[in-house]
């Protein structure tokens, strides 16, 4: 509840649960191909204590270390590539928006929190700028979708991500892995493991990557243009390093220390423009008249400085786990991270001058009387947090098993977002009417308004607080019962400033003068049930009831005092699922299956917006603003198998059906849609990042050789549908239907310590997107990487 107001939870069937109950979904097994010729049991978290995945009552996939080297993922990309109902986009380099069953959140302001969760080993990442994380080092990495707000807390509305890493070994472990490939891509990493002495272990790694961009500025090639040569973008440049300890006094008590480290400092990521199907904005007129063939040329655009993302994290971690007697143990979790991140964009050409070569470039082809829009955007976001969990779990064989514990969170974020604009018109003669010489001719562009910056400088501080229990209950010995319940109590004080400078389109303020302080608080009580029935040892049933809830917050970019002092409220998940796992043919095959349906209230929606007051100037560009718009219902079917037909065959793959809608989703009073939007009620319409259909397959063949090495020939595919990008279900914003795929060749020593892989990504060279929105007339998309060809050597000494 927001102080005094309380959520009402509605029961609604699961229109999909009788097609669930004939598959199997949820998981894609972690093997290590090379080796795999029968199904492994998988070892998850998932409830907080070890279990089979093929035995937890919930949608999880899960990903070993061989399993991401083998399929070359290095990246959150990657694994949204292959688990069902996940997909990512970037509206910004280096902040990934994550998405699960078409929940997110695309709110990066200081106030805002996502709704799918990136978790390293149990510590809760929350800002988007902290997820852009390199995948190395790591045990495995676990996907929770839908809801999970017992064990995993406040948020984690959409789903969560569990990434656990490597701990310190007994033996000695060295490993080295090198990658060359197209675009100038360098990958170097590398980790040692060992007992420094007696019940003292630790571990070192590290990871480096580099790649050129493959989104090209066409001014390279346009002779007229005289401001030099521009940088490719869409690059990598990134560093990481973690530190481990791992100690053990006696066999009760096991002590982890951990420390990371890690840089990103790439350049920003320039869109390519989609055309609406009616009144193109400028941008998209002015690429098209001067790019031959521009529709096609997705990895080419028109901009003359790309702007810059820079981040750095740094984290310690401590974990303590002690058996208490032969029953309990307690387990403390102690976290410190800090971000600090910076992003530079140029708003339209010109920069914040309004006078560049681009910009006369624009007035040369722009149709007389165009308005053009310059300027340019600049934010820091830097955030402190630290959290601590205790949390008590039963070790006892009995027929209950229990864990509860305590949750603390502090976290500081202090953002300040600098945005200026001006706008030219583009061969207009305002002195005519006077009878005054013409002094603008056709081609030359004339400022209306100077640039005027502004800035929102916004302090938050969030403090949240929970507890939280949850059992099982083993009624036979083949029907379990699971309750748990968490409270959570949260609180966000925001110290705000807003600097207009005289910011104003037309005389209508984009940011106001501002200068305040406010809080508001929230608490909620989430609840989850499941019945859990293993039919026999290969068939596992479960039906899931789980809550979510999503504190409230703050505006970003605030237009007014009102709007950036007004939070919006919390949002509440209510999922019902029904699933079922199993495995055939003596080990052979492994099908699972989920059906769910999911109830959102009060979802928290990014949206593009007109304000009244920007629309009586005459102003047609709308601002982004988050609102409490609509409820929302998610159904859908998830599958997923492995299976070894024949010898040294293994089939692999996952299918996702979703239907979302928004159930009452009307713009507010005071706003209206922008240009090319449509109407002001968007209920029926469909969720953004939530595919009517998608699926991966992988087929891989190993081939004994007579020396006793391996080789493997793998392709991966994968299909998605259309997915909308904002709620007004605009096409030219969309990420249209696209298929693509990976081909890998890996050869295995026979000893298995060396592998060597020559890889294509993208082999087909699929012309798609990633990521689009709309904004200034037409869609701004980033085109997803062409093909790309390389080589990695793995080497590890055991």
């Amino acid at each position: 509840m927001s102080n005094n107001s309380t959520k009402a939870c509605g029961l609604k069937p699961l229109a999909l649960a009788v097609g669930a109950v004939a598959a199997g979904l949820s998981f894609q097994a972690p093997l290590a191909f090379s080796q795999a010729s029968a199904l492994e049991e998988v070892i998850v978290t998932a409830n907080r204590r070890e279990e089979s995945l093929q035995s937890v009552a919930m949608a999880v996939s899960a990903f070993s270390e061989d399993m991401m080297r083998d399929q070359g993922i290095v990246d959150l990309k990657g694994i949204t590539e292959r688990t069902p109902g996940f997909t990512m986009g970037t509206f910004n380099p280096g902040q990934p928006q994550l998405y699960i069953r078409g929940i997110g959140s695309n709110e990066d302001g200081a106030g805002g929190d996502q709704s799918v969760i990136v978790f390293i080993d149990e510590v809760y990442i929350g800002r988007s700028a902290g997820m852009d994380i390199d995948l190395f080092d790591l045990e495995r990495i676990e996907v929770l979708r839908g809801p999970q707000g017992t064990l995993f807390g406040k948020n984690v509305v959409g789903g969560a991500v569990n990434m656990i890493t490597r701990k310190p070994t007994e033996e000695t472990v060295m490993q080295v892995e090198a990658t060359l490939g197209d675009y100038n891509a360098r990958t170097l990493r590398g980790l040692l493991s060992g007992e420094l002495s007696e019940g003292v272990y630790g571990k070192a790694s590290f990871s480096t990557r580099r790649r050129d961009g493959y989104f090209e500025s066409a001014l390279n090639s346009i002779p007229e243009y005289t401001g030099g040569k521009v940088s490719d973008t869409h690059d990598i440049n990134s560093d990481s390093a973690r530190f481990g300890l791992r100690l053990t006094p006696s066999e009760d008590l096991e002590i982890n220390l951990s420390a990371a480290y890690s840089t990103i400092d790439k350049l920003g990521q320039p869109d390519h423009f989609i055309e609406p199907p009616s009144a193109p904005g400028l941008s998209y007129t002015v690429s098209a008249a001067l790019i031959p063939n521009y529709d096609k040329k997705i990895h080419t655009g028109l901009f003359d400085t790309a702007g810059y993302f820079e981040s750095t994290a740094k984290s310690v971690m401590a974990r303590v786990d002690w058996n208490i007697n032969d029953d309990i143990m307690l387990t403390s979790i102690s976290s410190f991270r800090n971000v600090d991140a910076e992003n530079s964009d140029e708003l339209g050409p010109g920069g914040a001058s309004g006078a560049s070569p681009l910009m006369n470039l624009y007035a040369s082809v722009a149709p007389l009387g165009s308005q053009m829009l310059f300027g340019a955007n600049f934010y820091t976001d830097e955030s402190d947090t630290i959290t601590q969990e205790l949390r008590f779990t039963s070790t006892s064989d009995g027929p209950l098993q229990w864990v509860g514990g305590l949750y603390y969170m502090e976290e500081e974020t202090h953002r300040i977002e600098s945005i200026g604009v001006g706008i030219a018109l583009q061969g207009i003669d305002l002195n005519l009417a006077t009878g005054q010489p013409n002094q603008v001719v056709p081609g030359t562009p004339f400022t209306l308004l100077p640039y005027i910056p502004g800035s929102d400088d916004q302090l938050n501080k969030t403090t949240s607080m929970a507890i939280f229990g949850q059992f099982t209950y083993d009624i036979t010995d083949k029907l379990s019962v699971t309750a748990g319940a968490r409270y959570t109590s949260e609180e966000k004080e925001m110290d705000r400033k807003g600097t207009a400078d005289g910011l104003a389109l037309l005389g209508a303020a984009i940011v106001g003068n501002f200068d305040f302080e406010t809080s508001e608080d929230w608490s909620e009580l989430t609840k989850k049930v499941s019945l859990e029935y293993q039919q026999t040892e290969d068939v596992f049933w479960y039906a899931t009831y789980s809550e979510g809830f999503k504190s409230g917050g703050y505006q970003g970019l605030a237009a007014t005092e009102i709007a950036a002092a007004t939070p919006f409220d919390p949002e509440f998940a209510t999922l019902y699922e029904v699933g079922v796992k199993t495995e055939w043919m003596d080990n052979k095959v492994r099908l699972n299956a989920s059906a769910f349906s999911t109830d959102y209230e009060d979802l928290q929606i990014l949206q593009l917006l007109l304000p009244d007051s920007l629309a009586a100037a005459g102003v047609n560009t709308g601002v982004l603003i988050t609102q409490n718009a609509a409820d929302a219902t998610v159904e859908g079917l998830e599958l997923e198998f492995t299976a070894f037909p024949m010898e040294n065959l293994t089939i692999q793959g996952s299918a996702t059906w979703l239907d979302t809608a928004f159930d009452n989703f009307s713009i507010p009073a005071g706003y209206s849609a922008p240009a090319n939007n449509t109407t002001p009620d968007r209920s029926g319409n469909e969720l953004r990042n939530a595919p009517d259909f998608a699926y991966n397959l992988l087929v891989r063949y190993d081939w004994p050789l007579a020396s006793g090495a391996t080789l493997a020939a793998q392709v991966d595919w994968r299909h998605k549908d259309l997915v909308w990008q904002d709620p007004d279900n605009l096409a030219f914003a969309a990420v249209p239907e696209y298929d693509a795929g990976d081909f890998r060749l890996i050869y295995t020593t026979p000893s298995g310590n060396t592998q060597v892989s020559a890889w294509v990504t993208n082999f087909t060279d699929e012309d798609y997107y990633l990521h689009n929105y709309p904004t200034g007339g037409v869609g701004n998309a980033t085109p997803a990487p062409p093909r790309m060809v390389g080589l990695t050597v793995f080497w590890r000494n055991n």
